[in-house]
């Protein structure tokens, strides 16, 4: 269970893998098992995977689940 808001959550570094198809692009954070969204456009990838994000993260946090944080990503 968290007491961090919503907020919190929103301004970590989670990882965003983006993966294009026949439809515009797959989005998904790997870190959040399950908050996944699709974009017809480029240009609306930030809009939907946001509001994915939101979603996710207030129906996790509502049912008292543990929300684990971003994984360190590898530098070059």
């Amino acid at each position: 269970m968290t007491d961090k808001p919503v907020s919190y959550y929103m301004d970590l570094p989670y990882q965003i893998v983006i993966t294009p198809d026949d439809e515009g692009y797959g989005v998904h954070l790997p870190d959040l098992p399950g908050c996944h969204t699709h974009a017809e456009r480029w240009e609306d990838i930030q809009r939907m995977i946001r509001e994915a994000m939101s979603l996710w993260l207030t129906i996790m946090i509502e049912d008292g689940k543990e929300i684990p944080e971003p994984k360190p990503q590898p530098t070059a």
